[in-house]
């Protein structure tokens, strides 16, 4: 997890899920650099050995410090499994940015799309998160819609966008760009990570093959 672009904690407040509100400390720099920390260290934890799996007593053996910290800055286990969830959207949010296509050929603009979300999404960090998230999410339903809203939901965004620029632009025939999004989105996605979180992901020239079907299906029909 990077901590290099946080100027200031993001205010954390836990879900009605957690049971327990957090109590915001006064902000130091000292502070917020152990805030990081725990951060840090729970996310790999968590992401290593699942929610169950890991104990604050773990977390602040290799913190340093005491309980005392993490319960000031998240209110307990809960609120830190909610703030680490938040935080690892935010660097999905990151790994999207500068996906905007402006490219006047709408294959090439929708295949560099496709590149980047899949880069994206089958790293093997985020693959591990998305084990998090599924396996957490029937007792965390709250942060797994967060999850889908900052991934999913933002990527096929970005992708309508790009449809929607194709069409103002006569490139591309009208249609719902949100529902041309979605498709194109779950060709390129759906089954690359099926095999990822299988632990068997698709070799890069599977990729591209998967990412020209999408683009030469969705353009079937849509072409100017």
């Amino acid at each position: 997890m990077s901590t290099a672009r946080r100027s200031a904690p993001r205010t954390t407040t836990p879900s009605p899920e957690a049971g327990v509100a957090a109590t915001a400390p006064r902000v130091t720099k000292r502070g917020l650099e152990r805030r990081d920390r725990i951060l840090e260290v729970a996310a790999e934890m968590f992401l290593a050995h699942g929610y169950d799996g890991v104990s604050i007593d773990d977390i602040v053996k290799v913190v340093g410090g005491s309980k005392t910290n993490v319960y000031s800055h998240f209110g307990g286990k809960e609120g830190l499994f909610a703030a680490v969830v938040e935080e690892m959207c935010g660097d999905f949010l990151d790994g999207l940015q500068g996906m905007e296509a402006t490219d006047p050929d709408p294959a090439a603009g929708l295949r560099a799309i496709g590149r980047a979300l899949v880069a994206v999404l089958l790293e093997a960090r985020h693959v591990a998160f998305q084990r998090l998230v599924i396996a957490e999410s029937g007792r965390f339903p709250a942060m797994a819609r967060a999850w889908f809203e900052a991934g999913p939901q933002r990527a096929r965004a970005v992708i309508a966008r790009c449809i929607a620029f194709h069409q103002q632009a006569g490139r591309l025939r009208p249609a719902d760009p949100a529902r041309m999004a979605t498709r194109f989105h779950d060709m390129i996605v759906t089954n690359g990570l099926y095999q990822a979180l299988l632990g068997t992901p698709p070799a890069a020239q599977e990729r591209e093959a998967a990412i020209d079907e999408a683009v030469a299906t969705l353009l079937h029909g849509h072409a100017a």
